[in-house]
């Protein structure tokens, strides 16, 4: 699962920067980058950002204003050079107040609560198989495997079929508790039973671990390469 995020800053460079840091990190995904606040507004809608980056101080419109003038707003993160808002920003609900120059980590541990807070809050995504989009729950699933166009998704009592790519797939998944272990295969870490040479055990079926993915798998999975 990515987050959805959209960064606002009158400020060229300031944008450039956060835009750096959230390519930085598997999952946060930048779908608008915006130079006011108006500008965001009017792609509000179609863009349906769940977490935003957003200035104090700009022109016209504020992000101070900008958050107040919603009726359900994004959870937000306030970038700014004034720290004279910070009371009133946390009145606001927003998850943090960072200080420019922000730093890439000041900027992570943001980023990390931001995390914590919409893992709470998901526990499924949605497939299209057939003609209906079928809801899964990330703890029913036991393995993905990639069958050339199609995604067969096995989960605790049977499979569901989709139409889609494996690297599309990945991107809907808690980067935490999936792990790709072949280009084939995304296993669920919670369901695997063993790991046995180059292979792992999930479910009653015995799957390889390629050499490309060996060390990242074994980092998910025991903690160490």
């Amino acid at each position: 699962m990515k987050i959805r995020c959209c960064i606002v800053d009158d400020e060229p460079l300031a944008r450039k920067g956060i835009e750096g840091y959230v390519e930085r990190l598997p999952y946060l995904s930048l779908v608008g980058s915006f130079s006011s606040a108006f500008d965001l507004l009017k792609k509000l809608d179609e863009l349906k950002p769940e977490l935003l980056f957003m200035d104090i101080q700009m022109p016209h419109l504020n992000g101070l204003e900008f958050v107040k003038s919603l009726s359900n707003p994004p959870k937000v993160i306030f970038t700014t050079a004034y720290d004279q808002y910070a009371i009133e920003g946390f009145e606001l609900d927003v998850l943090d107040y960072l200080m420019k120059p922000i730093s890439f980590e000041r900027f992570l541990k943001a980023v990390e609560k931001a995390k914590s807070h919409f893992k709470e809050s998901i526990d499924s995504f949605f497939v299209k198989t057939d003609k209906r989009m079928q809801r899964i729950l990330f703890d029913d699933i036991l393995y993905l495997e990639s069958m050339q166009n199609y995604v067969i998704v096995h989960i605790n009592d049977g499979k569901h079929i989709t139409h889609n790519t494996l690297k599309s797939i990945i991107k809907d998944l808690p980067i935490e508790r999936f792990t790709q272990i072949h280009k084939q295969y995304v296993i669920n870490n919670d369901n695997v039973k063993a790991i046995e040479a180059n292979q792992v055990i999930i479910g009653e079926k015995t799957l390889p671990i390629s050499r490309t993915f060996r060390n990242q798998t074994m980092e998910r999975l025991l903690g160490k390469s």
